[in-house]
């Protein structure tokens, strides 16, 4: 494999002739562990997973040996490949999009779904930067370009499509080419056709604010919802076309707590007669302020009600409100549990959904009548994630200790598997164990911990992992998440290397409920989320088969952050550590609203909550890993970083992936960096002499 990089050094200005040769005590180790993650990241991953309305036909994005191709299922059955891609180029497929009757697939080549005015990513460095591209493939063969953009849908009748680049709205006959009906200031993020395809509602986001648009298909007239001063959002049509729900969001001011005010609210619109209607503000308290995770949107129920996400109750649940006039909201899921996705049945009389109902490490499938008692539909060999519907069968993406993400269907009763990821050959891994421990405030914090094979004995080296985010949670198998499913795969090749490893679920991630979501002093307002993280190595340094002195730390993004907090305040306690793409100055400019003196005490927070404001007692030996095209974290962020630690005569070894994005996109950037990772705690945990 030729990986070419722009820059690759190792700066050891503490111990430079250990860190300017190459480690050999390990070589035997390094080739069979590399091989071993190397087949791993081969195994088949889903994602984009979409379904035909009036058609048993699935569709999903795959990704095999890094290469990225579009699969067709029906009605469960083996998949056909769509496409025809054949290189790790890191060139993403997205946005997935089936006509009514399945016959027609639209997808998009190109670009960033989590930056969709940004230029299109180029991590392999082809010669000329790629541009986001809409295809559509009819009959599972016919490939055509639709236009340069994003967001595809088809009209209810399947015979056209519409999709969006930057402020402008593209509108073609389904496999020919779209043409622009209309350009207007800021970013269309999310485009619904009405029921009879007269309108074609755009939610528009212009910086300070956001509004809804009507784009007519018939007078070519576009027309708004009158804004107000926040971001309305999540534009969704009745079922007979004559009103358009929608939510308005105003971001709480800096300083204040959420809880007591009210900043978000349900609304309604006539498009017959231009009225619009205040459906329902929620009181102040718990889900004062909106938060949805990205599967959950609006939906209208035949009898009339409006399906909603709300954490009034301080837990992430679906919740219905007449849409004929305000009432108070009748809440269908669970308390003491979130919702990550849900879905009506056809019939539009029964609610699907996954829950962490009665295990909060734990994600199933529920079948609740809107008026009735839920059931599971999925066992707890999986973790089920998105769901959709294709025809009558409800198809979920699933996962499990040994399985990727891969879609189930259940067709006429019985679950059906088109793809059934296995593990390579000879390749064993270990059943994460379920941890609970308590911080030093007394918070129950959740892990998984990870244990090398019997057969080597201990005491060993040892290594807390910290997610990214930092609103997300970690659980006991492959996730569904690209990133964090590699990460699964890194920390089980570390423990069958011989590291104990607890990957730890600390305060501001996802699945435990508001309060701890959104807990006091998290992030640049005081880091309160690294208690969490020094616990873990705590909980490690207590156990017998742990090397207490030989415990690092590994993690990207918000867990890059984390990692920098932890070999700055604690390189007693940390020995190592990997830091990919983290955040190590959390200062930002003035805040509007905020008087100079507030300014100012802000900004000393900020600072103190940063890894640079310790930088005088780092100690430890850090890896740092950063792709030069990041959207999500500034690439500035560790070359700062870089500069303090030589500075002050830090042991650090850096890597650069030019063109890279945030989430590495072509897997043996994933591959590489992961071998970085384990020959650097291979050296310096192992030989670490604490301070």
């Amino acid at each position: 494999m030729k990986i070419t990089m722009l820059h690759s050094r190792t700066c050891a200005l503490v111990l430079s002739l250990l860190s300017c040769t190459p480690w050999t005590a390990h070589a035997q180790d390094d080739a069979s562990t590399q091989s071993r993650l190397s087949s791993l990241m081969a195994m088949p991953f889903a994602t984009d997973m979409v379904g035909a309305k009036h058609a048993q036909r699935l569709a999903w994005v795959e990704q095999r040996k890094g290469v990225r191709n579009v699969m067709i299922s029906d009605a469960g059955n083996a998949p056909h490949q769509a496409t025809t891609y054949l290189k790790d180029d890191g060139t993403p497929l997205w946005g997935l999009a089936l006509t009514p009757d399945g016959k027609a697939l639209a997808y998009v080549e190109g670009g960033d779904p989590e930056a969709l005015t940004a230029p299109a990513p180029n991590p392999d460095n082809a010669a000329y930067r790629p541009t986001a591209t809409v295809h559509v493939v009819r009959d599972g063969k016919q490939n055509t370009i639709s236009g340069q953009g994003y967001l595809p849908e088809f009209s209810p009748n399947g015979q056209q499509i519409a999709f969006a680049q930057g402020g402008t709205l593209l509108l073609g006959a389904t496999g020919s080419s779209a043409r622009a009906v209309m350009t207007t200031d800021g970013t269309i993020t999310a485009l619904r056709w009405s029921p009879d395809g007269t309108f074609v509602a755009l939610e528009i986001n212009r910086g300070s604010h956001g509004m809804i648009g009507l784009w007519d298909t018939k007078r070519s007239v576009l027309s708004f919802i009158p804004p107000g001063l926040g971001f309305d959002r999540l534009p969704t049509f009745s079922p007979e076309g004559k009103h358009l729900a929608f939510v308005r969001i105003q971001q709480p001011p800096l300083l204040t707590r959420p809880e007591n005010g009210q900043f978000w609210s349900l609304h309604s619109y006539d498009l017959t007669s231009g009225a619009e209607q205040l459906l329902w503000t929620p009181p102040k308290g718990p889900g004062s302020r909106f938060w949805a995770a990205d599967d959950l949107d609006l939906t209208w129920t035949p009898d009339g009600r409006l399906l909603f996400p709300w954490e009034g109750s301080g837990w992430l649940r679906i919740c219905a409100i007449s849409a004929a006039g305000a009432t108070t909201p009748q809440c269908l899921t669970p308390e003491q549990a979130e919702v990550s996705s849900y879905l009506l049945s056809p019939d539009g009389k029964s609610l699907f959904y996954t829950s962490n109902v009665g295990e909060l490490d734990h994600w199933r499938v529920w079948s609740k009548p809107l008026d009735g008692n839920a059931a599971a539909l999925t066992d707890a060999t999986e973790e089920a994630g998105s769901l959709a519907m294709a025809g009558e069968d409800l198809a979920v993406m699933v996962t499990s200790a040994t399985q990727t993400a891969h879609p189930i269907l259940r067709h006429e009763g019985q679950w059906r598997a088109p793809v059934t990821p296995t593990l390579p050959k000879d390749t064993n891994f270990v059943a994460p164990q379920s941890v609970q421990f308590r911080s030093e405030d007394g918070t129950n914090i959740h892990g998984q911990l990870f244990l090398p094979p019997t057969e080597m004995h201990g005491p060993h080296s040892a290594l807390v992992f910290v997610h990214g985010g930092p609103n997300r949670q970690m659980i006991p198998a492959f996730n569904a998440m690209g990133y964090y499913s590699n990460a699964y795969m890194m920390n089980q090749t570390l423990a069958s290397h011989g590291y104990v490893v607890l990957s730890v679920n600390y305060r501001s991630g996802t699945g435990y409920g508001q309060p701890f979501r959104e807990a006091d002093k998290i992030g640049s307002a005081g880091a309160s989320e690294y208690q969490d993280v020094r616990a873990a190595a705590q909980y490690l340094r207590a156990r017998p088969d742990v090397a207490s002195k030989h415990i690092g730390i590994w993690g990207g993004s918000w867990g890059g952050y984390l990692v920098g907090l932890a070999l700055a305040r604690d390189s007693g306690l940390f020995a190592a550590g990997a830091d990919f793409h983290g955040v190590h100055d959390m200062t930002e400019p003035d805040h509007p609203g905020l008087s100079p003196e507030e300014n100012r005490k802000q900004h000393e927070t900020e600072w103190r909550s940063s890894p640079l404001a310790d930088i005088e007692h780092w100690r430890a030996p850090v890896l740092l890993v950063h792709g030069d095209d990041d959207h999500d974290v500034e690439f500035e962020q560790s070359v700062l970083l870089s500069k303090a630690l030589t500075a002050a005569s830090v042991t650090h070894e850096d890597h650069i992936f030019p063109g890279e994005r945030h989430e590495f996109l072509r897997q043996q950037d994933w591959l590489t960096a992961y071998s970085w990772t384990i020959r650097f705690f291979d050296h310096y945990l192992e030989n670490a002499e604490v301070p």
